[in-house]
């Protein structure tokens, strides 16, 4: 649980909160996300001060093994998972969207309550919140009987003066770090969020480079990149102790070098190995290059970094790019800024969209793990039978691969994540959609193979028996 409550003054009372956070101060609402059930309530609000309060029943990461009779303390503490609910609730509020701009940029004198939190981290509560100017107090927890000391879990308090975005934004980033855990597998897109959440104080915050270590679990490879991408700096500058290869991680992402040798192998590591989201967009580029197409259609583009790569290549003469969200397509068309050759479109694999037709590519790179298999049928039939593409080229996460990044059966590489196949569910289902829709289809592996499990990216190359037949 958590509470932020802000105090107004003569021009801004205190209950715009509720514009900020997409949430009326008169009602409770209620939310389902990937850690149970979330809900947000005002138990104050008035013009001087509004308190808003976030629980979340912890349901969604109990044991499903209803003859368990130990009691787990991930649900009733604040990490990662209590983040990724912050996130899914008052998403508006972190991307700084609110119908009163005026409100996102308002500095309000806010306190912050969080009652627990796991302190794990190289890094506390103090070091990482006062640079920023919160004043902070840190109430650990005793164990009972008396005599056992202090738990591992403390309740962290806030007072500062800040937007709402940014107090929020302090919290996605830092309380991970002091936690030490991320419950979820990490790649380049955890840079991309570390880069949104982190604009404008992270880059000059003291300890930063511990925080980068920390927000990536210690990925030696993860952490060169990040400090790289939100610095400028060289990355070998970080402190090679926060980002012992050996640490958390994995070891498809860390390697496996021994303790005592970070700097020269963490080094050897980012130069060894490229990262598996690199290796996988190379690989559908060279994908799209075999098919022979001028047309290519990226479905789910994101911020479009395939549609750069190939533009760049400088052999298609149409390229264009689909998503449902708004705020990745605004990122997108920041990066090709007035590139009349790449067309950007909000739109989504629910509906028929005519502008989706005609294209000789399509490529679904990491989507349809994104999809509810329910719902996967209807984002077939409109890529397969409405756009209809010579080939489309998919990739996705192989399941069996999950161990080696140490998540457990039921635990996914990504909250947002519907379901991940197995290699041989992955297959199966190729050879349906093949076969409905008059496709011939070519499996493959992304990333370093495993003789047990296989690689970490699977991959399908579709393509229309009429196009064969040219």
């Amino acid at each position: 649980m958590m509470t932020l409550e802000v105090r107004g003054d003569r021009d801004t009372p205190a209950t715009d909160l509720g514009y900020l956070l997409h949430k009326h101060p008169d009602r409770m609402q209620t939310f389902d996300t990937s850690q149970g059930t979330a809900r947000v309530f005002y138990p104050g609000a008035g013009v001087h001060e509004c308190r808003v309060a976030l629980h979340v029943d912890g349901e969604g990461v109990r044991s499903r093994d209803e003859t368990e009779r130990h009691v787990s303390t991930i649900p009733y503490a604040a990490s990662s998972r209590f983040v990724v609910a912050i996130g899914k609730v008052f998403g508006d509020a972190l991307a700084g969207r609110c119908a009163r701009p005026e409100l996102v940029e308002h500095s309000w004198p806010i306190a912050i309550t969080v009652p627990s939190v796991p302190i794990g981290g190289q890094v506390g509560p103090d070091e990482l919140f006062t640079p920023l100017g919160w004043r902070v107090e840190v109430s650990r927890q005793p164990l009972r009987p008396a005599g056992w000391g202090d738990s591992p879990y403390a309740g962290v308090s806030l007072q500062g003066r800040h937007t709402v975005r940014d107090a929020l934004r302090h919290l996605c980033v830092l309380l991970p770090v002091i936690a030490d855990d991320k419950h979820y597998f990490v790649d380049e897109l955890e840079i991309d969020k570390l880069e949104r959440l982190g604009d404008g104080w992270l880059s000059t915050h003291p300890h930063r480079d511990r925080i980068i270590s920390g927000y990536v679990k210690r990925v030696r490879p993860l952490v060169d990149l990040a400090v790289d991408r939100l610095t400028g700096s060289d990355p070998t500058d970080a402190d090679p102790t926060d980002a012992d290869p050996t640490g958390p991680g994995t070891a498809d992402q860390r390697g496996a070098e021994t303790p005592g040798t970070a700097r020269q192998a963490g080094s050897a590591v980012a130069a060894r190995r490229e990262s598996l989201a690199r290796r996988r967009l190379d690989a559908v580029v060279e994908s799209v290059r075999a098919a022979h197409g001028r047309s290519v259609l990226d479905l789910g583009c994101g911020e479009g970094r395939l549609l750069a790569a190939l533009a760049a290549d400088g052999t298609h003469t149409r390229l264009a790019g689909v998503d449902v969200s708004v705020a990745a397509l605004n990122r997108a068309a920041e990066r090709f800024g007035r590139r009349r050759d790449v067309a950007l479109w909000q739109s989504s694999l629910m509906y028929a969209d005519f502008r989706c037709r005609g294209f000789d590519v399509a490529v679904l790179m990491e989507v349809i793990e994104h999809i509810d298999q329910t719902r996967l049928p209807v984002a077939v039939a409109s890529v397969f039978d409405g756009m209809a593409p010579g080939t489309v080229v998919v990739t996705t996460p192989n399941r069996e691969h999950n161990s080696r990044y140490g998540l457990g059966d039921d635990e996914f590489r990504h909250p947002d994540h519907r379901f991940e196949f197995t290699r041989a569910e992955f297959a199966r289902w190729c050879d349906d959609v093949a076969a409905e829709y008059r496709y011939t289809v070519a499996l493959g592996e992304i990333g370093d193979p495993d003789a047990e499990v296989g690689a970490p990216t699977q991959s399908a190359v579709f393509t229309r028996i009429d196009e064969e037949s040219r």
